[in-house]
Order: structure tokens, then sequence, then C-alpha cells
């Protein structure tokens, strides 16, 4: 007991010790415990991560359980009730499966979609029944100016089909043959247009680009970046949840009365 003089008055104070932990051990004591949390977290990651890389995601989303259905052909009844001139048309194109027919505007007019019951498209018909080619390079600039909603310009147009050189790796599994619109804007947009229905494939950009890259290097996957059941995941994914357990197993033990691990 010690005592404190305010205005002539003595007041009496406790001195409480209090203990003041050093630095190192400070900094040490905070790493054992943030590395158990993170430990549990990187624990979960790993262990769903190998589960990732081990399931079929078709048999997750029950895609292999279920039947091949597709559309059914239309029959003449339901082609005879379109414009004499489109049922004209189609009937002189001779197609046996025909199972839908749309009328669509992408942008550049309506045009008529004849697809097949594994949605395939067999043929695109203008208003007037006549059958169109794959769109032009300036179809394709109009479609992406369209589309693309800040100020830019078009910095180039290449039309993409199965026998170019490369197929830029952004577009991979995208359907051909397509327009590339490059646009100048910061952002460094790539639109990506189907040349046979102008329909917009793809839309790429820096932004997308470095995602694609990281989802890359999260799958393991280096050639094709979107296969998840990679050996190399999974044999990482082990690695992680052995680091993990480990770890936290060494943690325990540290933190065990010594009389215990003594026994």
């Amino acid at each position: 007991m010690a005592a404190k003089q305010t205005e002539g008055v003595l007041l009496p104070y406790v001195c409480i010790p209090f203990p003041i932990m050093k630095p190192r051990k400070l900094t040490y004591t905070a790493h054992r415990y943030l590395a158990l949390i993170i430990a549990l977290q990187l624990l979960a990651w790993s262990v769903g991560g190998f589960l990732f890389s081990i399931f079929d995601i078709n048999a997750v989303r029950g895609e292999t359980d279920a039947r091949a259905i597709t559309n059914l052909p239309l029959d003449e009844s339901s082609i005879a009730a379109l414009p004499s001139n489109i049922a004209n048309a189609i009937n002189e194109l001779g197609y046996d499966d025909i199972a839908t027919i749309t009328l669509t505007d992408r942008g550049l007019g309506p045009h008529w979609e004849i697809r097949d019951s594994e949605s395939r498209l067999l043929v695109n018909l203008n208003p007037l029944g006549t059958q169109t080619d794959i769109i032009t390079t300036n179809q394709a600039n109009t479609i992406a100016m369209r589309d693309f909603k800040h100020d830019a310009t078009i910095a180039d147009t290449t039309l993409l089909d199965e026998h170019s050189e490369s197929i830029p790796t952004e577009y991979r599994s995208g359907k051909l043959p397509a327009y590339r619109v490059t646009l100048n804007h910061p952002k460094n947009p790539h639109i990506y247009i189907d040349a046979q229905i102008g329909r917009i494939t793809a839309r790429r950009n820096d932004k997308w680009r470095t995602f694609d890259f990281f989802w890359m290097l999260h799958t393991m996957d280096y050639k094709n970046r979107d296969n998840f059941n990679t050996p190399l995941l999974s044999i990482a994914s082990l690695l992680a949840i052995l680091t993990s357990l480990t770890g936290i197993a060494l943690w325990i033990w540290r933190v065990m009365p010594r009389k215990k691990r003594k026994a």
C-alpha cells in the first residue's frame, strides 16, 4: 500500500504487478494462435480441394444419371404453319431433323434460326427466306460497339475458324467460326461474336485475364485451365491436408502440460 498526495490530502493506491510480455515472446504467442486458426481454415480448403479433384463434376451435377433427351423433330404441319416463303425455303433445303425454328434479332435485323434436335444450327434465313452467309466484318463491329457501353473505337477485327493457326486461350472451347473484335479502351476488351448468327459468345478484358491466370494456378491445370480433376491438384491437396494436421498436432503437443507429456 502506498499513498498519493492530492491538494494536501493523502490518498491510498495499490500497485498491482502486471506481467509485461517481451516482444519476441508476444510475437511467438500470437503466431501460435493465429497459425492454429488459419490451419483449421487451410484444412477445410484443402479437404474441399481434394474432393473437387476426385469428384466428376458431371456426376456432381447429376448429368451422368440423366437420360440424353433431345428436342423432338417438328412435323410437317408445324413447318406449314410458318410464313409461306419460310416454309418453302425449309422444304427446299430438305432437312429431316428440324427441332426448333426461332425468329430473333441479334442486332442485324430479324432472322430465322433453324436448328436440329441437338440444337445445332442448320441454316440462317432472312425474313424473305433467303439463306444468309456468315456475317461481315462491319456487321461484327456494329454488334460489338452496340454491346460495349463505354466510349471506345475498333482496334482490330479477326475471323477465327478451324483453319486459324492458333485460337486464343481466352476463347478456349468457344464456338467457331467467330469474330474477335478488339476495342481501344483501358480495359483492353475483346468481344467474340458467332460469325453465323451474330450472337456474342464471350467478353474478355484485363480483369478476366488476371482472374483466369489465378484460376489456372488454383486448379493446377496449366494447359486447359478448366479441369479440376488433375493429379497435381490431388497431390497438392493431400500434402496441404497433412501439413495442416501435423501443424495442429504440434500445437496441441506444445500447449499440453509438461507432466502429461512426460507420462
